[in-house]
Order: structure tokens, then sequence, then C-alpha cells
């Protein structure tokens, strides 16, 4: 397991420095930031001078070895719109995205797996169909979309949900929902899906044939044995889902890293966005890590394969 454990770390620190340099390079692309800095009414001597003060002005290769060294001591530099250490901004503002996708995750898998098994075991009814046909609806629309409506109708019209900020508790509600909409649609869809397979499997038949109750078969052996997959699905779905975080959290004005990495995206801050986009990798590489090791603790052949 230790040695499965250093080959996954050595592979995620590879996948890391790999969208790491991807970003140098795109951003670099994108447009000069001294540009944004300085302003119209700016002349060519002080684009020149904002350009020398942030390093704008050296090679390509000697940008890059100090992007390199930054991100190995994590020092991305000041930020060029707020004018403070990169690395500290982001650190401040992802316990708000934290807590935001934490809070959407537990919602979309409360309501998806009861939802999924409900649908399974009433597929030839209206209500099963029903559950289907809304969930077939969710995975369709964007979450930004989600969101819009969200605040249209529960902001603008009844006035009853705040639509921007954390101060209240009731300011996540909104965020959360619109987050967890996909990802709800998708594993109820799925839960369904694999719970009807395991269905027809022969050991539900026996099961019933030695006088175990439905919610036995259906919670003890059914839920366990699709907890294998799904769970390498959550891993593969996790990532979206903190991509889809940073765009909802520009929707509602949420403080987190998303906010910040779209204002660093207006202003071409180099620093910030790269601070940004480190971080969101990291965190996706550490969970898809800890839902692998989850994966081989769960499913006993992996493990004996591993052993």
């Amino acid at each position: 397991m230790l040695q499965v454990l250093i080959s996954r770390a050595l592979q995620l620190i590879l996948v890391v420095l790999g969208i790491s340099t991807l970003l140098f390079v795109l951003v670099r692309i994108s447009g000069d930031p001294a540009l944004a800095i300085a302003g119209s009414d700016a002349t060519s001597a002080d684009i020149d001078s904002i350009r020398e003060s942030l390093g704008l002005n050296r090679s390509g290769i000697e940008q890059y070895l100090s992007f390199l060294q930054n991100l190995a001591t994590l020092n991305f530099g000041d930020s060029y719109i707020y004018l403070q250490p990169s690395m500290p901004l982001i650190l401040d503002s992802l316990p708000n995205t934290l807590y935001l996708s934490l809070v959407a995750f537990l919602l979309a898998m409360i309501v998806a797996i009861p939802a999924g098994i409900f649908a399974a075991v009433k597929r030839k009814e209206f209500s099963g169909k029903f559950i289907m046909s809304m969930s077939m609806l969710g995975q369709s629309i964007p979450p930004f979309v989600i969101g819009i409506f969200l605040i249209l109708v529960f902001s603008v019209w009844l006035k009853i949900l705040p639509s921007f900020g954390n101060e209240e508790f009731s300011s996540i509600i909104m965020p959360a929902v619109a987050l967890s909409a996909v990802l709800m649609a998708r594993h109820t869809r799925l839960v369904r899906a694999y719970f009807i397979e395991e269905l027809s499997r022969g050991y539900v038949r026996t099961g019933k044939s030695l006088g175990f109750t439905n919610t036995r078969i259906r919670f003890k052996h059914i839920l366990r044995n699709i907890s294998v997959p799904m769970l390498s699905l959550i891993g593969i779905d996790l990532g979206k889902f903190v991509g889809g975080a940073v765009i909802i959290e520009a929707v509602f004005a949420w403080p987190g890293i998303g906010s910040l990495m779209v204002n660093a995206v207006k202003a071409r801050d180099y620093p910030l966005l790269e601070a940004g986009v480190f971080t969101v990798a990291v965190m996706v590489v550490v969970v898809n890590l800890i839902v692998d090791l989850l994966y081989q603790f769960v499913d006993p052949r992996l493990r004996a394969k591993v052993n």
C-alpha cells in the first residue's frame, strides 16, 4: 500500500507540474498585463517601466525558470491588482470555496442516492419515470443558468434569499443548489442504473429465498456493492465540481477562489491567476488520490491485487 501511495503521489506531482506549465504558456499568450495596468492614457515609457518592474521584459526561458522557482517555494509574487502576495490571498479565500463545495457535494449525495434507489425500485411507475425526467433536465442545464434562475425567483421576485455574499447562513443555499444540481442529476441516474443491474444478480434472489427483507437486501448488500463503481465516478466528477464552483462563485459574488480568479483573468494578473489555478489543481489531484485509496480499501479484490 505504501508503494502505491508513493507512486500515486509522484504521478500527481507530475500532473500539477504539467498543468502549471500549460498555464504559464496560456496566460502569457493571452495579452500584456502592462497595458491593462497602465491604462489607455499611458505612454510607451510608462508601459516599458511597468514591464520592467514586473519582470515581463525578460526572455520566456528566464520567466519560466523564475516561475518554477516560485512554484517550488509557493511564492507566486504580488498580485497586480491587489498589490499583495498572491498565495495568501488565495489561501484566505480557500475556506469559503471548500465550504461551498462541501455543502453542495453533501446536498447532491443526500438527494441523489435515495432518489436513484427510489427511481430503480419504482422504475415502471410514474414516480420513477418523473424522477428520471427531472434528472435528465437537471443534467442538461448549465449550473450558472440555474444560478441566474434562482436569483431571479428567490431574490428578485420573492425576496426571501440573498443573492450575493456570505454574511448570512442563508447565503449559501442558492449557490449550493446551483452547484449541486448537475452532480445530483447525474448521480441519480447512475445510482438507478447500478441498482437495477444489481437487482438482477443471483445473490438478490438467494436473499429473498432465505427470507431477507427488501430493506436489508437493498441497503446492506446492493448499496454496498454499487459503492465501489460510484467511488471512482465521484473522483472524476469532483474535478468538474471544483471547476464549476469557480463559475458559481462569480455568479453569486461568493468570496472564494473563483471570484479572485475571475478578477485575475480580467486584469491579466499572472501571479494571482497562477496561484489560483495551482491551488485548484492541487485540490483536484489530492481528492482523486484520496478516492483512489478509498477505492482500494472498499474493493477487496483490488486490495488483494495490490498486496
